[in-house]
């Protein structure tokens, strides 16, 4: 692709902590790359406390370990992942969109093309305003 919108979505989580608002996050994203049969996919994090655990052999925290165990198993059904960690103004976009869970009605919504409030950082984004927004370091998860 070459940066075109593929699909977005929101979920309403109520209140929890950033950490477990990222670990959702990722799921939904994972899941909805197993559904449409991705093959390869980059993930970009700015949350490194998330890479940490995921990347750790063993997750001891009761509260995120079944988030943490669905990221993993949805992780080994794409072909070809990667997880890089990104500055977090590389991650307007995805802010907006977790702005717009946070509001919206309904649990879960899938967007088949951005937000209206999503698209101006969409288009900076791909207009090379964030472009250096990936950290040095490139994980893999296994």
């Amino acid at each position: 692709m070459n940066g075109d919108w593929i699909v977005g979505f929101a979920r309403n989580i109520g209140i929890t902590t950033s950490f477990q608002a990222e670990l959702w996050a990722l799921r939904d994203g994972l899941l909805l790359c197993v559904d449409r049969k991705f093959s390869t996919i980059e993930v970009n994090l700015d949350a490194k406390s998330v890479i940490d655990v995921l990347t750790s052999p063993s997750c001891s925290n009761n509260l995120i370990y079944a988030l943490v165990d669905d990221c993993r198993l949805l992780a080994t059904q794409i072909p070809q992942i990667r997880f890089n960690r990104c500055y977090r103004e590389a991650n307007r976009s995805v802010d907006k969109l977790a702005r717009l869970g946070a509001i919206q009605d309904s649990c879960f919504e899938i967007f088949a093309r951005p937000p209206m409030d999503v698209v101006r950082s969409f288009k900076s984004k791909l207009d090379g305003l964030y472009l250096n927004g990936v950290c040095p370091e490139t994980l893999f998860l296994v």
